[in-house]
């Protein structure tokens, strides 16, 4: 063992690690014998652009305390986890100086804290490329959770990182804009040119909100069965459905309408706002993995500023056709939010300004609700705010998420579903700049860790290609039907946040904005959930601009 630099002693006695030495190797030898037994290529520093950890030192090693895995810290301040049985790598844990973080299989999912992607590039065959480009596919939690577990993530993934950077993202190039101070419309053009990884989507956003996408979404199966009841659907049958379908591709990714070839140069009209404008390209390899880098122009229009208007939908459902899964509080809390948001609007709105509708019960058809969002499409401008509020039943099938209308009988389907897909088409047709979507719709069956990582991913990707706000309580069924002081819960400190609570002031500005009154809700429902014995911590996910809510009295 010369030049070793760390050595660890396995919890039964057996195995010895020792790393050190040229090679860049970390050795697993056999206490008795003195025989080698296995390398492990662990020197392989693959992140850039880490903030290193004060006071540890690289080359540390040790077993875990189940003696089937070892860790080991790198000089790019990463701690790596190694199979002892096979040698193969299973994850790489990297901690920061302000307290964010980030975890990356070896296949390439990851999870972090809010900010922990962001200061952290990944190096693949000598391509540096920052993990946040492959958000839409890789953003896993659920994925990492297994893989730690123990569990076999073979089924449930499609393509590694390490392939998906093979097909580089293009180059996009925001060539030129017309602007003229007294019209309404201005004209964006750009380019993107293939980089060897051909090109995919094409995402246009208008200050952080996506207003143009050359690509659809295709609905996937909803289930290995034809027939799908809620009751049935636990954490593990969710697992397993998960399991059950090898997607070629990734779920949830476009399919691009036309081949593209190797450049696309266009123009696009865009109807601009009075004062700050931010215009956004981004776009996709072919295979919509790998996303490019975003580029931005800024311009100022000398439009006069318009009357803004409010537009408010909620979608509150107790009882389905399938009596079984009836809730008790859907439609009061869909009530009871519109109520309190007409009251608390008119601090920013005029009256005559504020529009709502809300639909109950056999209302809340996945017909009417998608009637009402075309019609609201039609009328609804960039400097409009819109908020969606559904209260009622949300579930997962295999990599989606589906909020339940009130057609439910028993058996999901297309028919009584709205599925994530539609919720970004939705967003799409809405041309508000400042959209806000609040899901308290509850699992059925209990949700393990698993699945909860995976609803945390859907509900992520999902506002991060709209570029809006999303409120998710993620509560299960039971706590949904059991309620908080005649609400459900997380509906019951939205309440409590919106009734003048300086708080929920985020900004300490006199005023509760949509990020504010997410931190709060989240806080509180998170507090009182321990106190009445149940876990709930709500989804607060925010990409665009904040946007007040309503000022303080």
């Amino acid at each position: 063992m010369v030049g070793t630099k760390a050595v660890a002693l396995s919890p039964d006695g057996r195995l010895i690690l020792s790393v050190g030495g040229s090679d860049g190797l970390a050795k697993l030898w056999d206490a008795s014998s003195g025989s080698l037994i296995r390398s492990f290529m662990v020197s392989d520093d693959r992140f850039v652009g880490v903030r290193r950890l004060g006071g540890l030192i690289s080359g540390w090693v040790a077993f875990t305390p189940d003696g089937k895995r070892i860790i080991y810290m790198g000089s790019d301040a990463s701690f790596r986890i190694f199979n002892v049985e096979t040698g193969a790598e299973v994850a790489t844990l990297i901690g920061f100086e302000n307290g964010e973080w980030l975890v990356v299989t070896a296949e390439g999912y990851y999870n972090a804290s809010e900010k922990g992607a962001q200061y952290l590039n990944v190096n693949y065959e000598g391509k540096n490329y920052s993990v946040d480009q492959f958000y839409d596919v890789f953003y896993r939690p659920d994925i990492v959770a297994a893989k730690l577990n123990g569990q076999d993530i073979s089924s449930l993934i499609s393509v590694t990182m390490k392939d998906a950077a093979k097909s580089p993202p293009p180059l996009v190039e925001v060539t030129s804009q017309t602007v003229s101070a007294d019209q309404k419309k201005t004209k964006v053009c750009y380019k993107v040119n293939s980089t060897g990884g051909g090109i995919g989507e094409v995402r246009l956003f208008h200050n952080g909100k996506l207003i143009q996408s050359d690509g659809f979404y295709r609905e996937m199966a909803k289930s290995s069965s034809d027939k799908t009841q809620l009751a049935s659907l636990d954490g593990k049958t969710i697992y397993e459905d998960m399991r059950s379908i090898m997607v070629k591709g990734t779920v949830d990714t476009p399919v691009v309408r036309q081949t593209k070839g190797d450049a696309v140069e266009t123009c696009t009209e865009v109807e601009a706002v009075a004062g700050e404008n931010e215009m956004s390209v981004t776009a996709f390899n072919k295979s919509n993995t790998v996303q490019s880098s975003m580029k931005t122009i800024n311009f100022r229009s000398d439009l006069k500023p318009e009357e803004p208007h409010l537009y408010l939908l909620s979608v509150g459902i107790d009882k389905y056709r399938n009596e079984k899964d009836n809730l008790k509080y859907a439609v009061k809390d869909a009530g009871d939010i519109t109520d309190r948001l007409l009251k608390q609007s008119k601090t920013l709105y005029k009256p005559n300004n504020i529009h709502y509708e809300l639909l109950t019960n056999g209302q809340g058809t996945r017909e009417n609700i998608t009637r009402k969002i075309d019609e609201l499409s039609m009328v609804i401008k960039p400097t409009d705010g819109f908020i969606l509020f559904v209260a009622g039943h949300g579930v997962l099938l295999q990599n989606q998420y589906y909020m339940l209308t009130h057609d439910y009988d028993g058996t999901i389907n297309e028919k009584n579903t709205i599925s994530s897909n539609a919720i970004i088409d939705m967003s799409k047709k809405i041309k508000s700049l400042s959209q806000l979507f609040i899901f308290d719709t509850c699992h059925a069956g209990g949700v393990d860790t698993i699945i909860s990582g995976l609803y945390d991913a859907r509900m992520s990707v999902l506002a991060k290609k709209m570029g809006l706000h999303i409120y998710a309580s993620a509560n299960d069924r039971q706590a949904a039907i059991d309620g908080y002081k005649n609400n459900g819960l997380f509906t019951y400190t939205l309440l409590d946040g919106l009734d003048n609570n300086r708080q929920a002031d985020k900004y300490k500005d006199g005023t509760v904005s949509i990020a504010g009154l997410g931190e709060y809700s989240k806080k509180m429902t998170t507090s009182i959930s321990k106190q009445i014995g149940h876990s709930q911590t709500p989804l607060i996910i925010n990409f665009g601009k904040d946007s007040p809510i309503y000022k303080l009295q």
